[in-house]
């Protein structure tokens, strides 16, 4: 199966391996401890006749710690389809940015997204890090890819974590599957109702337990 992935990558230079608890989908939880949250996921989904693209999403703040991120990601995604025999083929992207981009800055990263999708693969992204325009880009571009290129959603993740003192609090970090809030913008995007009082409805009945 063909699968694209958009990931934003950490900013600062000092990415430390640990491990990442899942909430609520131990599905996609892996046992040993990894620098991207993101790579939880691939290592317990991946499967040999995948065909795999990720795309990573550099921010440029005044130094190469985007760029040793990046290595650093796929040097450890590429030793996990390897260790464990999985045999995926997987390709790179690297779009890089400066932290404050824009408007046009920002329709080309969007333009950039868009131009990797395909008719019929499977989008996943993970949100964690970067600017907070990068994930309503990547938000938008996977709405594009299920409206015209009829794609299917894999995971969207995000990884939470407690700071003290701008450190990072050993044992707080958490993979929070946003799946499903993606899948509410989608179904509010494209929900047909006559009013308003009837697109709450709607809501409400797809949120009913």
């Amino acid at each position: 199966m063909k699968k694209i992935v958009f990931v934003t990558l950490m900013l600062a230079d000092d990415m430390l391996k640990r491990h990442y608890p899942v909430d609520g989908n131990s599905f996609i939880e892996y046992p040993g401890e990894l620098y991207y949250a993101i790579n939880s996921v691939l290592a317990r989904t991946m499967k040999k006749d995948d065909e795999i693209k990720v795309v990573l999403l550099e921010t440029r703040a005044g130094d190469k710690a985007g760029t040793k991120n990046a290595q650093l990601f796929m040097d450890e995604l590429n030793e996990i389809n390897t260790s464990n025999s999985i045999g995926a083929k997987i390709t790179y992207e690297i779009i890089p940015s400066d932290f404050l981009v824009s408007k046009k800055g920002l329709n080309e990263i969007y333009l950039k997204l868009i131009k990797n999708l395909e008719p019929d693969i499977e989008v996943s992204a993970d949100i964690t890090f970067g600017p907070k325009s990068l994930p309503l880009l990547i938000f938008t571009a996977m709405q594009f890819g299920e409206k015209f290129f009829d794609c299917s959603i894999g995971n969207v993740i995000y990884m939470k974590a407690e700071f003290k003192n701008n450190i990072l609090v050993e044992g707080t970090q958490l993979i929070c599957d946003y799946t499903p809030l993606y899948m509410l913008n989608s179904f509010t995007n494209t929900i047909e109702c006559t009013n308003g009082e009837k697109a709450i409805a709607s809501v409400e009945a797809l949120l009913k337990d």
